[in-house]
């Protein structure tokens, strides 16, 4: 039997990605309600969405799930067969092949969400609902909680009258703004994304050289990742150091004519014009229609404790503030640029504030529900606590990335992922023998 509280909290949760899925089966697992509002119009993913793959960790992205019950259905999808990287530089050097030292299967990114979707009740989502705006009128009315904040949709009807507002809306999260005016900056880099049916002429070449694993291959001013999917194909990512504009109508790497891109990547002068020919062999046959995926991240600093004094000017800079009766989860919270932790921190932020809400729930001052002042008084307290958690990991998450991305970048960056995972698979052989 699931965990049962006696408190009864209308909470909205912007986005049915991964964080909001899966805090929505947690709220669920302790009959707590809510509503999620998602912009797709169905559960059927929208054409532009390619997904990909991930890999779930034990003691985040896995903890969530078994705390949310769903262990076992995560087993049936995971594949233990793909924990695998082959890695090798711009030219074919330093090739060497490792197994993943963690526990951390991959699951497809569209199998993880339709997992997430089957866990609650379809009635719970409301489909088609594009955040446009959000109103915070709680200072300005002294309503506590979330009462006072307005929720606009693009269709143009507002909802209001929650109990908690949790943004889980992505990266352009419309509902960061009562929390910072910081938005996400530019990486300095994009990925454009291809496909390897299993009827491309490559196909073979990447089955031999990636199996069911991940493959990555890095250079001064590109890389080129491979990873197989569920339905046996393979996702080829193309990471370029350029400008924002590069993926954009009219740049050189402009998606909606693959040929005119994939010309330009091929190119003598292009990114991958000196590339060893077996590599360049995956880019030549890479089926479209590609998507770009320019890469984006939050300033680390935000989330440093806000100046105390109102007047500091250090307010201005986009520090994080509290905002009663709302928080934010995943890459609404803490967007950043791919190191394999992102899916992972996202749902991690989901269990933890779940937590919280059920250690204040339980804390005997909530009663049934029916103290709508006691109800406030303890999400309060419970949002608190989360952010407590999350604001230092997610600001330690970010430079991580940032660190990855000056490791995974450069001339020399294979010889130093090769010894990166050789003292990883050291420290695995050490802890065995001890």
């Amino acid at each position: 039997m699931p965990h049962q509280t006696s408190i009864q909290l209308p909470i909205a949760i912007i986005g049915g990605g991964p964080s909001g899925l899966i805090f929505a089966r947690l709220l669920e697992t302790a009959h707590i309600n809510y509503t999620i509002f998602e912009r797709d119009t169905s559960p059927q993913p929208s054409a532009c969405f390619q997904g990909g793959t991930l890999d779930l960790h034990s003691e985040t992205g896995q903890a969530a799930l078994r705390r949310a019950g769903l262990t076992d259905e995560f087993e049936k999808l995971a594949r233990r067969n793909a924990m695998t990287m082959t890695i090798q530089d711009a030219y074919g050097n330093h090739r060497s092949v490792f197994d993943e030292v963690r526990d951390a299967p991959e699951i497809d990114r569209l199998q993880l969400r339709r997992m997430l979707l089957d866990s609650i009740p379809m009635e719970r989502v409301r489909w088609g609902k594009t955040l446009a705006s959000v109103e915070n009128g709680t200072s300005e009315s002294k309503v506590r909680g979330a009462a006072g904040i307005a929720l606009h949709f693009a269709d143009g009807t507002v909802e209001r009258g929650f109990r908690l507002v949790v943004g889980a809306d992505g990266a352009w999260s419309r509902l960061r703004q009562l929390f910072t005016p910081a938005k996400p900056l530019y990486s300095g880099k994009s990925f454009i994304e291809g496909r390897l049916s299993p009827n491309n002429p490559q196909y073979n070449a990447a089955l031999e050289m990636v199996g069911a694993g991940n493959s990555m291959a890095t250079g001064s001013k590109s890389t080129l990742c491979i990873q197989q999917t569920a339905d046996s194909s393979y996702r080829v990512y193309m990471g370029l150091i350029a400008s924002e504009a590069i993926t954009r109508p009219g740049g050189i790497a402009d998606v909606t004519d693959t040929e005119k891109t994939r010309a330009a990547m091929l190119a003598p002068d292009g990114f991958y014009g000196d590339w060893a020919p077996h590599l360049r062999a995956f880019i030549a046959a890479a089926e479209g229609p590609w998507r770009a995926w320019p890469l984006y991240r939050l300033d680390p600093d935000i989330f440093l404790p806000a100046p105390a004094a109102e007047d500091d000017k250090q307010g201005d800079q986009g520090c994080w503030r509290h905002v009663p009766g709302a928080t934010m989860l995943g890459d609404a919270a803490h967007i950043s640029t791919p190191n394999g932790e992102g899916v992972n921190q996202a749902m991690y932020d989901a269990l933890v504030l779940f937590e919280s809400i059920m250690a204040e729930a339980n804390g005997g001052e909530v009663g049934d529900g029916s103290d709508e002042e006691a109800d406030i008084v303890a999400i309060e307290r419970a949002v608190v606590k989360y952010e407590a958690e999350m604001r230092p990991r997610a600001r330690d998450y970010i430079q991580r990335c940032i660190e990855d991305e000056a490791l995974f970048w450069g001339e020399d960056a294979a010889s130093r992922l090769v010894e990166m995972f050789h003292e990883a698979m050291k420290h695995v052989d050490e802890s065995k023998s001890v």
